[in-house]
C-alpha cells in the first residue's frame, strides 16, 4: 500500500470509528483541513513528511492501547451555552 492510501484509511478510520470531522483530524494532527481533504480525495500525490508523520502519531495517539481515545472538543469551562 502506498503511503498517500495508507493516509487516508487512516484518516478514514478516525472519521468512522473515532466520529472525528475531518477538521478535527486536521487540528489534532497540527496541519490544515485543506491537506486532509486532499488526501481523502487523491490530489495529494506526495504529502510532506510533516504532514504524514503528523497524521501517524495523531492517529496513533486517537487508537493507543486498542481503545479509541476521546478528545475534548472545548477548552475545560468553555463549552457553548445552550440554544435559545
Amino acid at each position: 500500500m502506498n503511503d498517500v492510501a495508507e493516509l487516508a484509511t487512516m484518516i478514514r478510520r478516525l472519521e468512522d470509528e473515532a466520529g472525528l470531522s475531518r477538521r478535527a483530524i486536521a487540528e489534532g494532527a497540527g496541519i490544515g483541513a485543506s491537506q486532509v481533504t486532499r488526501i481523502m480525495l487523491g490530489d495529494a500525490k506526495s504529502p510532506s513528511f510533516r504532514v504524514a508523520n503528523s497524521l501517524k502519531r495523531f492517529y496513533a495517539e486517537t487508537f493507543a492501547n486498542g481503545a479509541v481515545q476521546s478528545y475534548q472538543r472545548f477548552a475545560p469551562g468553555c463549552a457553548p451555552r445552550a440554544s435559545r
